[in-house]
């Protein structure tokens, strides 16, 4: 036992690592007892749930030209869902969201992003994996082209990511600066698209395509959890291929359809609004808008994925659009930012509180002043809250252990920063010393009055070509005395070193069994 002068740490060894969690005290707190355990409590915590759903609403309004209006107030909007009137419970303008000290450089990385708090970003994706060769390369050379007629400095923090063949990769983390964009963007060499060229739309292929594609924007999901502020995602490219769910057997039709509706959701929770935009080089029709999900929803008794499911769905149910045929797309990133950047916040408890999972609940809004449009999703999936905890213990071992290798798996050997907690990772004089702020992670009262949390934690070792060449994971908890929730405390783990010879990076990720929220933190040698 190390006594310290802000509280005691207690170290125990476990086959994977050796843990030390000390809940470090602040001066009005000092003296809390914090230890970390591998076995499993044998008392059930309790736990504080909730039925009461609000709904947010990121809202942009535009007049006739399609210029943003930023001056309505709350009595403006009347809200619906369903035909019925809700009321509106909370309602902020667009100067709430305004970056502060506009034209100055404040993210060049994911950890100064809560220097903005609140504030829009943007993710600008490039599609290699659905796209041709001919119209990624146009729609390279028009993004390069937008971000040239940007100022140094971005009006919002800016990352650029990739859909390849075989991952989803970070072109650039977030920053403000445009040089730093335009380099990695440069330096970028673009996947040749194999997948489409050797699959079509009609093959195993185009259904893996499907999968990659919905797991790299579940996975945007999962990484921006801990940034509070809508999410522009701008998807450069054809997207994934439609399936019609009518010609899949019952199982797989019913699995497909459930898959749609969670992600949506989880764009939903997670704040994101999804335009996509087709890069077609050679623009052989007028430019048009999709209307997929209206004409799903009235075609299918109010079920957007009933028949059919396609990439241009997605955007309509998170508030954003669907582009085809476009040439311009230079223009239409330019438009769809600043739309990022002037939107209303609206909120309401739905009057209609039953939970139908298979009822997709139409939205709709309409402003007091003729001429204008409000533009926000246009419904939802009441679906009930998932709790994470339940949901894999509910599995079979084997189940709960694929799907946490999955989640894990996918965190580690990207370059993606996951911030649904604020992770540090730093050298020992044994090992990697481990941080977890303490008022991120979900507390439970145990019977016996004390606080515990529980996390999964894997840590794994790269070569200097990026190769995975060892790793260790094991599932954690944490118990203090007293009440945890809302501390400014602070968990230490102190992981023992793994045998990676060579190795010269080091990945730690770390899940909250409760919440299901992933932190990561990258170390180099």
């Amino acid at each position: 036992m190390v006594i310290t002068s802000r509280g005691i740490v207690v170290a125990m060894r476990t086959p994977f690592f050796i843990i030390v969690c000390s809940l470090l005290c602040g001066p009005m707190i000092s003296g809390r007892i914090a230890y970390a355990q591998t076995e499993p409590a044998t008392e059930e915590p309790y736990r504080l749930r909730t039925t009461v759903r609000t709904v947010v609403l990121d809202v942009v309004v535009t007049d006739a030209k399609g210029r943003t209006v930023d001056n309505l107030k709350k009595e403006d909007f009347t809200l619906l869902e369903d035909l019925l009137p809700q009321r509106i419970t909370s309602f902020e303008r667009p100067e709430a969201h305004v970056m502060p000290s506009p034209g100055k450089l404040l993210v060049q990385s994911t950890a100064d992003l809560p220097k903005v708090a609140g504030a829009p970003v943007t993710m600008l994706v490039l599609d290699e994996l659905n796209s041709n060769f001919e119209d990624m390369a146009y729609a390279r050379n028009r993004m390069e082209k937008y971000l040239n007629a940007q100022g140094p400095v971005l009006a919002q923090p800016t990352t650029l990511l990739a859909a390849t063949n075989t991952a989803f990769e970070v072109i650039r983390d977030f920053t403000q600066d445009r040089a730093a964009i335009l380099a990695a963007l440069h330096k970028h060499q673009p996947d040749f698209p194999w997948k489409i060229m050797r699959g079509g739309n009609n093959s195993e292929i185009a259904f893996e395509r499907l999968s990659q594609s919905l797991a790299s924007l579940l996975q945007m999901t999962q990484a921006t959890r801990g940034t509070p502020g809508r999410k522009t995602v701008i998807w450069v490219g054809k997207g994934f291929p439609g399936v019609d769910v009518t010609k899949l057997d019952a199982d797989s039709e019913t699995k497909i359809q459930n898959a749609m509706k969670s992600l949506t959701q989880s764009l939903l929770k997670a704040r994101i609004t999804l335009y996509t935009i087709d890069p077609e080089s050679s623009l052989t029709s007028l430019p048009t808008l999709s209307d997929d999900l209206d004409n799903f929803v009235s075609q299918n008794n109010g079920q957007p994925f009933a028949d059919e499911i396609n990439f241009s769905t997605l955007a309509p149910a998170t508030g954003g659009t669907a582009l085809f045929s476009r040439n311009d797309i230079d223009a239409e990133l330019s438009e769809q930012v600043t739309q990022g950047s002037h939107y209303y916040t609206l909120s309401y408890t739905p009057t209609d509180l039953s939970l139908d999972p298979d009822k997709y609940r139409r939205i709709h809004i309409k402003l007091s002043t003729p001429g204008l449009t409000a533009t926000t999703r246009n419904g939802y999936y009441a679906m009930p809250d998932v709790d994470p905890a339940k949901e894999i213990a509910a599995k079979k071992p084997v189940e709960q252990k694929a799907q946490l290798e999955a989640e894990m798996g996918k965190a580690a050997l990207s370059q993606i920063v996951y911030n649904g907690l604020n992770v540090t990772l730093d050298k020992a004089d044994k090992g990697f010393k481990l941080g977890v702020p303490a008022s991120e992670l979900r507390w439970m009262t145990t019977s016996a009055g004390k606080s515990r949390a529980e996390i999964t934690v894997m840590l794994v070792a790269f070569s200097r070509k990026g190769k995975a060449v060892a790793h260790s994971s094991d599932e954690l908890s944490a118990e203090a005395a007293g009440q945890m929730q809302g501390s400014d405390q602070k968990a230490l783990f102190l992981l023992s070193p793994l045998d990676a010879q060579g190795a010269t990076r080091y990945r730690v990720v770390v899940r909250d069994a409760e919440t299901g929220k992933i932190g990561t933190a990258d170390m180099t040698q």
